[in-house]
């Protein structure tokens, strides 16, 4: 069966299987909410006496980015025993909602399969409070909430980032080249003879370009196989 056909049969029954009750602008109010609150609430108890805490904010960054491409990579695309759902949501859901051959959302009700579940924000804020809570402790409390607003602000960046991703082409957003050329990193991805070998990082390329997994190749985008 033609591969377009097989996601086209995909979408309907996914469509279907929405809940009467969701709504994509919700959902998104939802999370953006929660992390902006967050990041406020970081920003208004921040007292910096001097600029050396702000090595935080890099090393978060990295840290974040690299977390990023590890658990895309290891529990997104292999079948594991830990957190098994993950696999299926992305592997088994997002990759066959979405290829190269159709990467785009059509209205907010396509936005669950966009966006993770409204729970990872606050599952990812805690673990991350957990860590700038210790981290207070050891450094001082500016290193503390500068560890928890820049992580969320890294999650909220790869919700945003992957919502425009699968935005059309000719969006203002993609006359950022930076912007453009992610995009056609994660159309690459989502071609399936690539998805499990190229293009892990969603929000910007680092861990790919460390670990030689990064592609801008796009000859194969306007095949079927």
């Amino acid at each position: 069966m033609d591969r377009l056909v097989q996601q086209r049969q995909f979408q309907q029954r996914y469509r279907q299987g929405i809940g009467p009750h969701y709504h994509g602008y919700g959902h998104g109010i939802c999370v953006l909410a929660i992390g902006l609150g967050i990041i406020g609430y970081c920003v208004w108890k921040l007292e910096l006496t001097n600029c050396q805490p702000l090595l935080t904010v890099v090393a978060a960054l990295i840290i974040a980015n690299g977390l990023e491409y590890f658990a895309h990579r290891q529990l997104g695309h292999k079948r594991t025993r830990i957190l098994p759902l993950f696999y299926e949501r992305h592997s088994g859901e997002h990759h066959r909602f979405f290829t190269h051959l159709d990467p785009l959302w059509r209205d907010h009700r396509d936005w669950r399969v966009v966006l993770f579940p409204l729970y990872l924000i606050v599952a990812v804020a805690t673990a991350n409070g957990a860590v700038a809570w210790g981290l207070s402790l050891l450094f001082g409390p500016a290193v503390g909430y500068l560890w928890l607003m820049t992580t969320v602000a890294a999650y909220l960046w790869y919700e945003v980032a992957h919502f425009c991703w699968h935005l059309p082409e000719q969006s203002w957003v993609f006359r950022i080249g930076f912007l453009r050329r992610m995009r056609l990193r994660h159309l690459i991805h989502h071609h399936p003879s690539m998805m499990n070998r190229v293009n892990f990082n969603i929000t910007w390329p680092l861990f790919d370009y460390l670990l030689g997994t990064d592609s801008l190749n796009s000859q194969m985008m306007n095949t079927k196989g």
